[in-house]
């Protein structure tokens, strides 16, 4: 029989896994140590207003403004999310022409960043541009150089301007510039100098009376419109709050001060009630709407110089012809007696807790002292016990009769 020889089986095809499509995504361009920032400008400002660096008049910093030609100058206010929050900005260019948009794209591409194509910033920050009365930007010119030098001299309009432009190259910059920022500066400082005339030219110095007028004047406007909630809170609502107080009068114990505070703007605050013997005067208090009025009016004032104001300024800043803080004055040395008064009974308090704490601490170590005597000796008494004793202790005595039934007492014999 003839042998055959089978046919090679083919071997089968591999199969084989299907390659992925490219990517048609962009990679992200790697973050830039410049980033751009989101701001929130006036819409009726100028086309030829800008950004400028000055420096700032409370700490001599330099610092970001915005100047308007037309409409003065702008403060740039930060706005921040929480720091638990965590937010970011998503920045495009605007939907125009498309020509427009290629020519920022590839201004973009240059700068390491593609504001065209879009953006995220790391943080969620927005400046707020509000704005800010071209006398405290020029008051640094005005000042005197150091808080000592009380002596000032009249100068000359052109002087002043000299002094501006010798401070920030922006200053020198901007003034030849705008023809309008001349006036602007020269009405600022007549408001806020004494003048004399001298030939055909008008002098100028600071006079002091005049910048508190104006300070107040800023510091109502601002209780007009009312404070910021945090503001309220922190300095007039926590510092008119009123301690409860236990003032002992013979054998009755009676609250001093009113549960409640009122705590919105414009609001009147309770008189502290005061429990008092006959021998002491009853204090009179101003109307319970004067002390808040006061409170927030000083509290406006102190921002406006702590904030805007050179540091050579506040030493010369006395109020002249300010309202009377004389019952304001009154009522907080009031209320700080009284905190006082409830601070030291809080002490006491606290201290007499604590004494009874320690007087039942006390009598609870000395009962496990004398637990823990008794014990020892109960333990001592059971080593000195022979082994005998302990013998007979494990005895069946039920039955058993006591030695002193063996024994009869001798009785007297009858005669």
């Amino acid at each position: 029989m003839a042998r055959t020889r089978s046919k090679p089986t083919k071997p089968s095809p591999k199969e084989t896994t299907p390659e992925p499509p490219a990517s048609t995504a962009k990679p992200l361009p790697p973050s830039t140590s410049n980033p751009p920032k989101l701001f929130v400008l006036p819409k009726d400002a100028s086309k030829d207003a800008l950004i400028i660096t000055l420096n700032n008049p409370s700490n001599n910093t330099l610092s970001r403004y915005y100047f308007c030609p037309n409409n003065g100058f702008y403060e740039f206010t930060r706005i921040a999310a929480p720091r638990k929050d965590f937010k970011s900005w998503l920045i495009t260019a605007e939907h125009g022409n498309s020509t427009t948009n290629a020519n920022e794209e590839e201004q973009g591409e240059k700068q390491g960043m593609r504001i065209g194509s879009g953006y995220v910033t790391k943080t969620a920050d927005l400046f707020l541009a509000t704005p800010i009365d071209i006398l405290f930007l020029i008051l640094p010119a005005l000042a005197p150089k150091n808080s000592k030098d009380t002596k000032q001299h009249f100068l000359a309009l052109e002087d002043y301007m000299d002094m501006l432009s010798s401070s920030s190259p922006h200053w020198k910059a901007l003034v030849p510039q705008f023809p309008t920022l001349g006036p602007m500066v020269e009405k600022a400082i007549r408001q806020v100098c004494d003048t004399v005339t001298a030939g055909d030219e008008t002098m100028y110095r600071l006079s002091t009376q005049k910048l508190v007028d104006i300070l107040f004047k800023k510091a109502e406007r601002m209780v007009r419109k009312g404070l910021p909630s945090s503001m309220e809170e922190r300095f007039v609502t926590s510092v008119l709050q009123v301690p409860v107080l236990n003032v002992r009068r013979g054998e009755e114990s009676t609250l001093c001060g009113p549960s409640t505070t009122t705590s919105t703007p414009g609001a009147a605050t309770e008189k502290p009630t005061q429990t008092t013997s006959s021998s002491k005067p009853q204090q009179t208090t101003p109307p319970t709407t004067t002390i808040p009025h006061l409170l927030r009016l000083r509290t406006s004032f102190t921002y406006l110089t702590n904030t805007y104001l050179p540091p050579t300024l506040p030493p010369h800043l006395h109020p002249l012809t300010t309202p009377t803080f004389h019952p304001l004055t009154t009522h907080l040395t009031a209320l700080a007696a009284l905190k006082a008064e409830a601070a030291s009974q809080r002490a006491l308090s606290d201290n007499m807790s604590r004494k009874h704490a320690l007087q039942e601490d006390d009598e609870e170590l000395e009962r496990r002292a004398e637990k823990r005597r008794k014990k020892e000796e109960e333990e001592r008494k059971k080593k000195m016990e022979g082994r005998n004793v302990k013998m007979l202790k494990k005895v069946d005595v039920s039955g058993m009769k006591k030695m002193s039934c063996f024994f009869r007492p001798v009785g007297r014999e009858g005669g």
